[in-house]
């Protein structure tokens, strides 16, 4: 659904379907669209071949939060996971991403590792580990533990149909530093020239190419704090963390995809930076929750109630697309 506003006291509503949406790869910066469905993923994805510009998600871990998600031991996680390859293939474009935080699980007193073992099952299944980020927190949780630390860190793995899928690297540039003027103001010695590693590696610098530069890429170590407030949903990721993605693995105006939508964090970064989103989550709160939370922060932003909406997808609606969508009030 998309909706286009006429000023800034009423809004003028057009709704159109999945089905549409799935044919409309034109949608104006100004009516960028957000809808949270409720359902099984693998079963509404599969309505949208090769639309979707990136997925960037955060999957329910192993064995945690038995209450809110079905309960998966470690040892199976790898395979339950490999069951959203072919929805998650099918519905990304060539150049599309896939992007998933998650993090290892302890066990008996020592790390699983079927978080590797979940990427190196997807390898398998065709798909290329372009990237591995790291999310640095800057405020973990406390606690004691008699052989670990805090947990300050989490997995973001990097995955896509191609070697070299769509990546606008320039979006996401850092400040080069304050270093940089004084350091580079008057290169001497070896700073004057390229200066190969002395072990004969082929790698080397060359500080001349850096005079001049304001901006630099940056690590792929990513330092953002964890969110203070749990907004209905017991494991909600920074806004900052799929803003990132967005920014550097979809186009302005493309489609963002969150299977796994949780508290709504994909929906607000994809308003926020002018994409499209499509939320889905097996929990009815968490959806409801997550159109709440959406509209309004995104309100916070433009001003105005921005296009967010609310599905219950039956078998019908997801193989012929649904024809209204419907806006909590």
């Amino acid at each position: 659904m998309i909706i286009e506003p006429e000023d800034k006291k009423s809004d003028r509503i057009t709704t159109v379907s999945i089905q549409d949406m799935k044919t409309n790869s034109n949608v104006h910066k100004e009516c960028v669209s957000c809808q949270v469905i409720y359902g099984d993923a693998r079963a509404i994805l599969s309505s949208l071949p090769q639309k979707v510009d990136l997925i960037v998600t955060s999957p329910p871990y192993a064995d945690a939060r038995k209450k809110h998600y079905e309960s998966m031991h470690p040892d199976a996680y790898p395979e339950w996971f490999a069951t959203f390859h072919e929805s998650f293939w099918r519905t990304l474009k060539p150049g599309g991403s896939l992007v998933i935080n998650i993090k290892d699980k302890v066990v008996d007193g020592v790390r699983h590792r079927y978080v590797w073992k979940t990427i190196e099952k997807l390898c398998e299944l065709g798909w290329y580990a372009v990237d591995d980020y790291i999310w640095h927190k800057t405020n973990p949780m406390p606690g004691f533990w008699k052989t670990k630390f805090r947990d300050g860190w989490e997995y973001c793995f990097h995955l896509a149909k191609a070697k070299e899928p769509y990546m606008n690297q320039a979006a996401v540039k850092v400040p080069l530093g304050d270093w940089a003027e004084p350091r580079l103001a008057n290169l001497t010695g070896k700073s004057a020239a390229r200066h190969n590693s002395e072990n004969n590696s082929g790698f080397g610098r060359d500080l001349r190419k850096w005079v001049g530069k304001k901006e630099v890429l940056p690590s792929n170590v990513l330092s953002l704090p964890l969110v203070g407030k749990n907004y209905e949903h017991p494991a909600v990721f920074p806004v900052g963390l799929p803003a990132f993605f967005i920014k550097l693995l979809c186009p302005q105006n493309g489609l963002v995809v969150d299977p796994f939508g949780g508290s709504g964090s994909t929906g607000v970064a994809a308003l926020q930076l002018g994409r499209n989103a499509i939320l889905t989550d097996n929990n009815k709160e968490y959806c409801i929750s997550a159109v709440k939370r959406i509209r309004r922060e995104a309100e916070v932003l433009w001003g105005r109630v921005v296009p967010v909406n609310f599905k219950i997808l039956d078998r019908d609606d997801v193989e012929q697309g649904s024809s209204k969508i419907s806006i909590p009030k």
